[in-house]
């Protein structure tokens, strides 16, 4: 139980530190802030090195849990198509409203997130952002640790709800702002969109594949929005 709690806020804690280098780096904490692509990038590597190794000690190949059930695949393109329709309005709408209620309108975090950056490492991000988010986010959360969860809790509410306040509390990190309002905002600006998919990858765990890319999918929207303002 004790690795599957570090593991839930592994993230929260990977994108300070990562944040921290690059300050180092750039002698700067404010100008460490608009790296956060990279910041996320890096931590989701380490995800996946952990993920690998973990998997290996129990005979399970990573890339396994991306390997699709073709008994079932009409199924779950249906609810892929689902998910896929409203997946950007879920995650997007919550952060906009809650924007309006906490500064009075909705460009302040879009001021904070999207900085202009070097646009060749905006071209790298725009590939390995996407890419390793979809194989890591998900996959830790509700691919590795909510399985194994059921083997210590009982009750199914709380072997979903861990995981999912863990994937949306993970933000409050990424990137980390001194300013309570811009900590609280990334903290629950997921979380419907977290409670959504932690359910539905808990009833059907072989749509986890299809996630992964639908996610990928979505990541690049922001990354196409850096790689404008980067120009």
């Amino acid at each position: 139980m004790r690795r599957l709690l570090i593991l839930l806020f592994s993230r929260l804690f990977l994108f300070p530190v990562f944040q921290i280098i690059i300050a180092l780096i750039v002698k700067s904490w404010e100008g460490s802030i608009k790296y956060w692509a990279l910041t996320a990038a890096l931590t989701n590597i380490i995800i996946i090195i952990t993920l690998f190794l973990l998997l290996k000690r129990e005979n399970i190949s990573f890339f396994s849990m991306f390997r699709y059930k073709e008994t079932k695949w009409k199924t779950d393109m249906i609810w892929f198509l689902i998910l896929f329709i409203i997946s950007v309005p879920m995650a997007i709408a919550p952060s906009l409203a809650l924007s309006n209620l906490l500064w009075g309108n909705t460009e302040y975090y879009h001021q904070v997130l999207f900085q202009p950056m070097n646009h060749q490492l905006v071209y790298i991000l725009l590939f390995v952002y996407p890419i390793t988010t979809g194989l890591a986010e998900l996959t830790l959360y509700f691919g590795y640790i909510m399985p194994r969860l059921k083997n210590y809790i009982k009750l199914r509410q709380f072997v979903i709800i861990l995981p999912v306040i863990a994937f949306s509390f993970q933000h409050c990190t990424l990137p980390l702002v001194f300013e309570t309002k811009f900590i609280l905002f990334r903290g629950i600006m997921y979380l419907l969109f977290s409670l959504i998919y932690g359910i539905v990858l808990y009833k059907r765990p072989a749509l986890l594949p299809w996630l992964a890319i639908l996610q990928m999918l979505i990541y690049i929207l922001p990354m196409l929005m850096l790689l404008t303002i980067s120009q």
